[in-house]
């Protein structure tokens, strides 16, 4: 993904997912890339899947700095609506998941939420072999909880 691109994925992580997550999109992302431009690494790579030139899809691992070396985190994952339930998402994650076992990860991990916009991506994530791990309780503005899912690469 390059900056330019910015805009093209928050629009998408906006129908796929809803505003709010398309506000913290752009927000990590503007910031991913001021660190680029400086030289410094924030620990995030985005990929677009483009298709009849427009973004389809957008994939992302995240390490953190200060977590185990063998830890990785899905960084924003979205699929256009008009493009679910057709395994492209299947697809991106395994593609991604690839990319982090070839970087020597073991261990990789999804921040959803319990919340009636995330449902269908739990089920999906739960399909692709991520089992719960954590929960924070009353996490979100509204009282909803975050999980934390994980798998072993």
């Amino acid at each position: 993904m390059q900056a330019q691109n910015i805009e093209k994925a928050v629009e998408l992580i906006s129908q796929a997912m809803n505003e709010d997550e398309g506000k913290w999109a752009a927000e990590t992302m503007h910031f991913h890339f001021e660190c680029a431009g400086h030289g410094l690494n924030d620990g995030h790579d985005y990929y677009l899947w483009w298709k009849d030139d427009q973004v389809k899809g957008i994939v992302g691992l995240h390490q953190y700095a200060w977590g185990p070396p063998e830890n990785v985190w899905l960084a924003w994952f979205a699929v256009s609506p008009a493009e679910q339930g057709k395994g492209y998402g299947k697809a991106l994650l395994a593609e991604v998941e690839e990319k982090a076992r070839q970087r020597g990860f073991r261990k990789f991990f999804v921040e959803t939420y319990q919340h009636p916009d995330f449902e269908k991506a739990i089920r999906f994530y739960r399909k692709q072999g991520f089992t719960e791990h954590g929960r924070i309780d009353n996490y979100l503005p509204d009282g909803s909880q975050m999980l934390v899912l994980g798998k072993t690469l």
